[in-house]
């Protein structure tokens, strides 16, 4: 770069050059390069350039915990980073000017500025920056004894983390909690949070151990040849003493006696010594490879297992939806009986019976009808008991005409349902090219007369989405269970409408559906616990449904999430399917 004269270029390299001296723990040389990149920068008057400098020169100087003089370049870092106006590098700079508060005790000024981090990275929906900066207010207030507050951060932090899959931010925030419930003296809960973190640790360990077996297997390596041209020139000096000995025998013999002893001695000794390494070294790998082996074993019976349990749950789903169609045909079919029995009862008590007495009293007067009808005081009454039988029989056709068409719509809405059950009870294991908004539909029209009897109010917010290609029987279950949950969700509820919204949309990765509804809700210490198996909050429910529906959306390589605001504030269902 310098013989080129790319000046930015030279810039740059020397950033990295200052990197890999921080890595060697070598903080003089590094503050030296940054500082001579800092100046470069300036010449050309290149903002993101200093901006890039003067952090790295800001950390430093907190890893040398000169916290003054971090905080000054970390302030002045921020200024023109907000002069940039790249929030990004806001969020990160006031988080490392937070980080530079706590170790100065200043425990207040810490917390405004993580907070602002924090109002950022969720401006900018940078995840694993907003995780870094709740699990950093949950510390603060843990410092500040605030432990309600502490606790409400600490367990978003750990959410978020575990959504992300962030272990260095899960080793952090489990070891926040140990420390949180240890100070609260809850030792059980400060136990079962070190073990947490304990694991994590553990598996960054076996991890980055897998790198330094590499690492000592290279270095021993290494030494092993060191040591071969030591006994080499070891060797050499003995010829050389050989030499001495031949011109000066009786003046060194026992000099070189007692130089060849010791040399025996040590090499003895290292022999020993690398057959005590070797052995050591090959008990390491044996033991590795028994942990290997033993893991091979375990995914093993895993995937046996996983592939049974799919296998249940897949039957599991299907006779749930089987008992759902059971279950809404009934009512239906009641709702058929009633009618049935009321038509038979209006018949039976029909006024047709009064219209074959008048029609007797006219055979019997047929001779002489005209004057039956104006002479006879019966014959007078006749043409106005007809004329009020013909309307009352106009009545009772109206209500007959409206019981069979209830009638008509019953049956129609039991075939509707066996269509549905029939359409989507497919074999296992077959793909399909589907429209989810159809599917949705389907399985609402299986639940609408118990919503219509409930009085659930279904409204649907579909976006135009393309077909997926996917086992449509197994997808059909997901739904089922989560309408089913929604449904008694609302049932349960006292007062107040009853209302579940669907949503469908389609972005450039996945589909994606939401079930909402303003029901009882789901309390916040159950969110994590919701999809586990045997886990529920109803009394009689063996909590299959919801672990049913997360293996299914796993298997299609889905995601499923629950949310709720808390006890009577409803909950949202939000299930994620890849379009591939």
């Amino acid at each position: 770069m310098e013989e080129i004269g790319d000046i930015e270029g030279v810039s740059n390299i020397l950033n990295n050059i200052g990197v890999v001296y921080w890595k060697l723990n070598n903080y003089d040389k590094a503050l030296e390069i940054y500082t001579e990149s800092l100046k470069i920068m300036k010449e050309l008057e290149n903002r993101e350039g200093i901006v890039r400098s003067l952090n790295n020169i800001g950390l430093i100087y907190l890893t040398l915990k000169n916290y003054e003089k971090a905080l000054e370049i970390l302030l002045e870092t921020l200024k023109i980073t907000k002069e940039i106006g790249d929030t990004n590098n806001i969020a990160y700079c006031l988080n490392n000017i937070g980080n530079n508060y706590w170790y100065l005790g200043n425990y207040d000024k810490s917390l405004e500025y993580y907070m602002e981090s924090l109002k950022i990275n969720e401006e900018i929906n940078n995840k694993y920056g907003i995780a870094v900066s709740i699990k950093n207010i949950g510390g603060i207030y843990l410092k500040l004894k605030n432990y309600d507050k502490s606790l409400t951060y600490l367990k978003k932090g750990l959410k978020l983390a575990k959504e992300i899959e962030a272990k260095d931010l899960l080793q952090n925030i489990y070891e926040a909690f140990y420390e949180f419930y240890n100070v609260k003296e809850n030792y059980k809960k400060s136990l079962e949070y070190y073990r947490l973190y304990s694991e994590v640790k553990d598996s960054i360990f076996t991890e980055e151990s897998s790198k330094k077996i590499v690492e000592m297997q290279t270095k021993y390596e290494t030494e092993k040849k060191e040591k071969e041209n030591e006994v080499l020139r070891k060797n050499n000096e003995i010829q050389n003493s050989e030499i001495i000995r031949q011109t000066n025998i009786r003046n060194s013999f026992i000099v070189i006696s007692l130089l060849i002893l010791i040399l025996v001695f040590v090499i003895y000794q290292r022999y020993r010594g690398k057959k005590r390494a070797n052995k050591m070294l090959s008990n390491k790998n044996q033991q590795i490879n028994d942990q290997k082996n033993q893991l091979s074993k375990t995914l093993a019976e895993l995937r046996e297992t996983q592939k049974t349990l799919v296998e249940v749950a897949h039957k599991a789903g299907m006779a749930e939806i089987a008992t759902g169609i059971l279950h809404n045909v009934g009512n239906v079919l009641n709702s058929v009986k009633v009618s049935s029995q009321f038509l038979k009862e209006r018949v039976e008590d029909s006024k047709v019976k009064g219209l074959k007495k008048a029609v007797n009293l006219i055979k019997e007067h047929e001779h002489d009808l005209g004057s039956y009808i104006t002479s006879d005081e019966r014959g007078k009454m006749l043409p106005k008991y007809l004329i009020k039988l013909v309307e009352t029989l106009k009545e009772e056709q109206d209500i007959y005409l409206e019981e069979l068409i209830n009638l008509n719509t019953g049956i129609s809405h039991v075939e509707e349902i066996v269509a549905v059950q029939q359409d989507y009870a497919g074999v296992s294991g077959v793909t399909e090219k589907i429209l989810l908004t159809k599917m949705m539909d389907d399985v609402v029209k299986m639940y609408r007369d118990s919503f219509r009897t409930n009085k659930i109010e279904v409204y649907n917010n579909y976006s135009k989405v393309s077909p997926v290609l996917i086992e449509k029987g197994k997808l059909m279950q997901v739904f089922v269970n989560i309408l089913k949950n929604a449904k008694e969700s609302l049932i349960m509820k006292s007062e107040g409408d009853k209302v579940i919204t669907i949503n469908i949309s389609e972005d450039k990765e996945s589909q994606n559906v939401e079930i909402i509804d303003n029901g009882v809700g789901i309390n916040e210490e159950d969110l994590e616990s919701i999809f586990l198996y045997g886990f529920s909050t109803k009394e009689h429910s063996k909590g299959f449904g919801l672990h049913t529906s997360a293996l299914t959306v796993a298997e299609f390589n889905g995601k499923i999430f629950a949310n709720s605001d808390g006890k009577d504030k409803g909950s949202k269902f939000t299930i994620i399917i890849p379009k591939n």
